[in-house]
C-alpha cells in the first residue's frame, strides 16, 4: 500500500493517529507512541516504515514537546539532526 509516500503524508498520518490516541486515558506516553508508530506502519507499509522509522519517532517526540508548550530551540535541532 505504498502509494505516494512522502514526509507530508507521514506527518498527516502521525497527527491524525496522535489525535485519536490522545483520548486514551488508560495508556501512558510510551504506549501511546507505540500505538501511533504501529498505526503508521500499517498505513504506509513495512518498507516505507523502516525507511522513515527514525523520522516518525522523532516527529512524535517533537509534536508532543510542542503540544506541552515546551520551548524548542530550532538551532539546536539543526545541529543535532543536520538535515533540516
Amino acid at each position: 500500500m505504498e502509494t505516494n509516500i512522502s514526509e507530508t503524508n507521514i506527518i498527516d498520518t502521525i497527527l491524525n493517529l496522535m489525535e485519536q490516541v490522545d483520548s486514551f486515558i488508560d495508556k501512558n506516553g510510551e504506549e501511546k507512541k507505540h500505538y501511533v508508530m504501529s498505526g503508521v506502519k500499517v498505513i504506509i507499509g513495512d518498507d516505507a516504515y523502516e525507511r522513515y522509522k527514525y523520522f516518525i519517532s522523532s516527529f512524535i517526540e517533537f509534536a508532543v514537546s510542542i503540544s506541552k508548550g515546551k520551548k524548542i530551540n530550532l538551532n539546536n535541532i539543526k545541529k543535532k539532526y543536520c538535515c533540516f
